[in-house]
């Protein structure tokens, strides 16, 4: 439980610094977001004093003030759910829009990395059984080649072909217009039907990596004393790949898969610029283009916060699984 705790205080500290660095990134933004906002009200022919209040209600803090407590202002905003107004949204609040869009991130993110982790595990498993032979050689040549590949380009290769090409699938949007989003199956069948090229451009682009880290735990498995005393005591070998082996070799995957957890909510940005889907990667591009300080602020205080906690938690549940690391 201490452990658990001192895990949970770091993570805050971690958070609490992204925040911060957030905040004073966006303001050394060359051309200073806050000023060109008031200067813009200013031309529309808002008085000075209305344009100071209203770029203040769009950031959450007071531009008059001293910077040390526009921080404070922004943090205590912060702790509130307070991430500010939408610049380019017609002055919605920030929260309602990622509150929007994430849900979309999730849907593809974890999906593809469910999937990948699930297909990876399994060549893996199945190259290290069948280590040195045509199989084997197989999958470790073809994983090999495709983790060097970035996901971007995964999805611009699936985007002309399937989708331009050969117009198998939507080239972007999350659901057919002529659908009535709800607990519905034609509206369930397409947002799965939109989501296949997104979801497809992460298994292709992580499900290597997961055969190749899968294979290497199993090989160091296999090789363990235990596995050839249980091979000597003539056990059977489905009862040592079940209870020995797999259990063993999950371990290490079960770590790369918290951070992988985390880090492909940042990763889905180019799928979702590539595909116009409407998640929360795609989102934080327009708010860049459109210089959307507000917006930018809390998309990627999110985005690298889903990182940190994926951390805490997989940190914190990894002793549960494994008893030596207790």
């Amino acid at each position: 439980m201490k452990r658990i705790i001192a895990r949970l205080a770091v993570g805050l500290v971690q958070v609490f610094a992204v925040a911060t660095l957030t905040f004073f990134l966006i303001k050394a933004m060359p051309g200073n977001p806050q000023t060109q906002m008031v200067g813009e009200l200013m031309q529309r022919g808002v008085s000075e004093v209305d344009a100071q209040r209203q770029a203040a209600a769009l950031f959450g803090y007071n531009l008059d003030a001293s910077p040390v407590q526009q921080f404070v202002d922004y943090m205590i905003g912060l702790s509130q759910g307070n991430l500010g107004i939408s610049v380019t949204n017609s002055g919605q609040p920030v929260a309602m829009l990622i509150a929007q869009a994430v849900p979309w991130t999730v849907f593809i993110a974890s999906t593809g990395l469910l999937l990948s982790f699930a297909i990876g595990a399994a060549l893996g498993a199945i190259s290290a059984y069948r280590r040195g032979r045509r199989l084997d050689r197989i999958i470790t040549l073809g994983a090999s080649l495709l983790n060097g590949i970035p996901q971007y380009l995964t999805a611009i290769v699936l985007f002309f072909l399937l989708a331009i090409v050969l117009p198998l699938f939507p080239a972007g949007g999350a659901y057919s217009s002529s659908t009535d989003p709800g607990f519905n199956l034609p509206f369930l069948l397409s947002v799965l039907y939109f989501g296949v090229l997104p979801i497809l451009s992460i298994v292709i682009s992580s499900f290597a990596g997961w055969v190749l880290t899968m294979k290497a735990s199993t090989v160091g498995v296999l090789g363990e004393d235990y596995i050839m005393a249980a091979r000597a005591m003539a056990i059977k070998d489905r009862t040592i790949i079940g209870s020995y082996v797999a259990r063993n070799a999950m371990l290490p995957m079960f770590t790369v898969f918290g951070l992988a957890l985390g880090a492909v909510f940042g990763g889905a940005v180019f799928v979702e610029t590539v595909f116009n889907y409407p998640g929360l990667g795609r989102l934080f591009i327009d708010a860049t283009s459109s210089r959307d300080a507000p917006l930018m602020m809390g998309c990627f205080l999110l985005l690298t916060t889903s990182v940190i906690i994926a951390n805490v938690i997989t940190d914190s549940l990894y002793s549960r699984l494994d008893p030596r690391i207790r």
